[in-house]
């Protein structure tokens, strides 16, 4: 729990504020214009940190502000209402705002996918899931929005993922805390990967990406092309293809994952690597397209369902059993 708020104790702004949500508070709100309309909002704001929640995609995180500045990348689509059913099942990139954190899944990560005559969309049907909120909550202590998501179908799988997101007054952290559980009679193979998305101004010629892997790979040729600086961000070019990687992590370690401008700001990814045994790294630096991606996730492959069984990656969840997931995102530093 933080002591200190704006550089002084809690109890000073106790004394002196009109009502809490001068510091700390959860507005909620409908889009009513434009790519969004419709769609739910949920804004989080404890001290200088202001967050958007995105209800109607899973609980997921649009833009983020620390100190007035943005971290998150969002791409030209918006939000939309997203949908999985394109018959080239790319749906998910037709709908990809970006914004700090989009969660692949729960079945499927990467493109598109015939597993077994199942049909699986690119990067899983996660992000079309609305949640349902069952807490929204503001306190001098903390700031949190829970919510539950389905994945279910008659005669299929049924997983729940109940996510907690939480500020601390005071902090710069933000907490995405996961349980997913098979609620189905049958066993089940989850896929899912944190899709964290940093863009401008954090994400600049010269911001380094610190990784604790103890080796790095380019997923393909045009990775393998900026293989020798993976951990320095370019100058904007174009065209500029996709650049993944995939960075092998020590086993049942909390790790961090580092982004560092070097204006002064940085922001850590923590997560535990019992969890998450995978990372992956997206780097595109072209006009409009100039993001980083810091990607943990629950099956160390980006190459879709068919593939990651064909390597013996997938692993049963039993019926009832549950797994513990998350990241936290944490800013520190400055712009100078």
């Amino acid at each position: 729990m933080a002591t200190e708020l704006f550089g002084r104790p809690i109890e000073h702004a106790r004394e002196r504020r009109g009502s809490l949500a001068q510091t700390a508070a959860v507005e909620s709100s409908l889009m009513t214009d434009g790519p969004s309309t419709g769609m739910r909002r949920i804004r989080m704001v404890a001290g200088d940190v202001d967050l958007e929640l995105l209800p109607d995609r899973g609980l997921d995180l649009g833009q983020v502000r620390v100190g007035g500045v943005p971290l998150a990348w969002l791409s030209p689509t918006g939000f939309p209402r997203a949908s999985v059913h394109d018959g080239d099942g790319r749906g998910f990139s037709r709908a990809f705002g970006g914004g700090l954190l989009t969660t692949c899944g729960l079945r499927n990560v990467g493109p598109a996918a015939d597993d077994g005559g199942e049909q699986h969309p690119m990067h899983g049907r996660y992000t079309s899931l609305p949640a349902t909120v069952v807490r929204a909550e503001a306190t001098d202590d903390e700031v949190v929005v829970e919510g539950v998501v389905r994945e279910a179908a008659v005669f299929g799988a049924d997983l729940e993922l109940r996510r907690r997101v939480t500020l601390v007054p005071g902090e710069r952290t933000i907490r995405v805390d996961d349980v997913l559980t098979n609620r189905g009679a049958d066993a089940v193979e989850p896929m899912v990967l944190y899709h964290v998305n940093f863009g401008w101004p954090l994400v600049d010629e010269g911001t380094r990406l610190h990784s604790p892997a103890t080796a790095v790979r380019p997923r393909d040729e045009q990775a393998a092309v900026g293989a020798e600086t993976w951990d320095t961000f370019p100058a904007p070019s174009h065209p500029y293809p996709e650049q993944v990687f995939a960075h092998e992590l020590p086993k049942d370690e909390r790790v961090a994952v580092e982004v560092l401008n070097p204006r002064g700001l940085s922001v850590a990814v923590r997560f535990d690597t019992a969890q998450l045994p995978g990372l992956f790294q997206w780097r595109v630096a072209q006009p409009g397209l100039f993001v980083l991606g810091v990607e943990p996730a629950l099956v160390p492959t980006i190459l879709g369902r068919a593939a990651a069984r064909e390597q013996g990656l997938l692993r049963p969840l039993a019926p009832g059993a549950a797994l513990t997931l998350g990241v936290e995102i944490e800013a520190t530093g400055s712009l100078s």
